[in-house]
């Protein structure tokens, strides 16, 4: 519950006149406490956060996508790769949310498997890609009129970005799958708002003169 985790912690001042923190650094801690107090209560927002990242990157590389296809117009199943990827990438988000919604505290489960169903195709259709692609370089299967210097600024980075592109939607659909796990973790953080006792008692002297 936020309610526990945002318990007031009072201690003594210590004693020798140790410097206080300056008000940015105890600015940015609270906002790391925040921080992790959100992610106790929702810890799938870090698989979200990888899913968002491996859209990105897929998208991103459209350009280089797009040029492989256009340049292996004789190899078969490129553009379909690319199709549906590209729009996996987007419906697996909007299923992702759907999975979590804010004010259930059990995931649904119909949507949860549509999520790794599309992690799945994801998946096979970048390692079909990444096959298609990579024996089509390798054998030189390109049009007469293209340059293959210019090929490599383009297939390259493509089959980079399919490796990444896998690695990210992996470690997502991992994430997902553990996330009880890691929360677990995330809970033995201690989050509890720690304020000095003379804190406290400026704070009751103004409200005393209110």
């Amino acid at each position: 519950m936020e309610e526990i985790d945002n318990v007031v912690e009072v201690v003594e001042q210590p004693s020798g006149g140790q410097k206080q923190p300056s008000k940015a650094g105890a600015a940015i801690k609270e906002w790391f406490r925040k921080f992790t107090v959100k992610l106790k209560h929702r810890p799938m927002n870090i698989a979200f956060f990888v899913m968002i990242v491996s859209t990105i990157v897929y998208l991103c590389s459209l350009g280089n996508y797009s040029q492989s296809a256009l340049k292996y117009t004789l190899v078969d199943w490129l553009g379909l790769s690319i199709f549906v990827n590209t729009l996996f990438c987007i419906l697996s988000l909007l299923l992702f949310m759907n999975s979590f919604p804010k004010r259930s505290k059990k995931p649904k489960v119909v949507m949860l498997v549509l999520f790794f169903l599309f992690v799945a195709a994801m998946i096979t259709f970048d390692v079909l890609f990444y096959i298609r692609a990579g024996n089509a370089y390798h054998a030189n299967l390109v049009l007469p009129d293209v340059d293959t210097t210019a090929e490599e600024k383009f297939i390259i980075p493509a089959l980079n970005a399919t490796i990444a592109h896998i690695v990210l939607v992996g470690l997502g659909a991992i994430l997902t799958a553990t996330y009880p796990l890691y929360g677990k973790l995330l809970n033995m953080i201690n989050t509890k708002k720690v304020i000095e006792s003379t804190e406290l008692k400026e704070a009751i002297d103004t409200e005393d003169e209110d």
